[in-house]
């Protein structure tokens, strides 16, 4: 299976270190949430120098997928809110739009050979970005997830698999902020876990 894309605007806070025993089981006590459980995939995040926008590529059985995941608010926390849509994921080959919109979100200023082309699949795409000024970096992710329902919200645990580091993941995701701290409080996940985002994960172990 594949996971749909989230609709919406969601809060979400994520960390990465090491999940002990009982807080796996305080969070698999929950449903498992759309049969997402032990998921695997690949992600290539576009990581920029000047924004911590969301952009990546998301391989599948037909082909990357262009998803942007939209970094809308940041609160102290990090609580994050994001911006999903089906309607912001594009099958790759992509038109030029479609990468004029990601140099525009990751602040870079596209080569001017990149403009010449109609439509771009995942390397070309990738390729244009990283000629960008400043450069984006390509980084692969492998993930392995599970998500549980809980009331208003769901939880997720991953095994995230970086170019120089193997690591596990805990976020909680609520379109209502509100539920996401309720739960970080009531879950206490301690100090063997480090709040961040995909993005900032990337640039410590890309």
């Amino acid at each position: 299976m594949t996971k749909p894309p989230e609709e919406g605007k969601i809060w979400e806070w994520r960390a990465f270190g090491r999940i002990d025993d009982r807080l796996a089981a305080t969070v698999r006590a929950h449903p498992v949430r759309l049969g997402i459980s032990d998921l695997r995939g690949e992600d290539l995040y576009l990581v920029s120098p000047l924004s911590d926008q969301n952009v990546k590529l998301r391989r599948y059985a037909s082909g990357w997928l262009l998803k942007f995941k939209l970094l809308f608010e940041t609160l102290p926390g990090p609580f994050e809110l994001y911006i999903e849509s089906a309607e912001s994921t594009y099958q790759l080959p992509v038109s030029i739009d479609r990468l004029k919109d990601a140099a525009r979100l990751l602040g870079v200023k596209l080569p001017e050979i990149a403009r010449s082309a109609a439509t771009f699949d995942e390397r070309s795409f990738v390729n244009a970005l990283a000629e960008s000024s400043p450069t984006v970096v390509e980084t692969t992710v492998s993930k392995k997830r599970s998500q549980y329902q809980f009331e208003s919200g769901w939880l997720e645990l991953a095994d995230v698999k970086f170019a120089s580091r193997d690591i596990q993941s805990l976020s909680i995701h609520s379109p209502d902020v509100e539920v996401v701290k309720a739960m970080l409080d009531q879950l206490q996940p301690g100090n063997e876990l480090e709040a961040m985002n995909y993005i900032e994960a990337c640039r410590r172990w890309g």
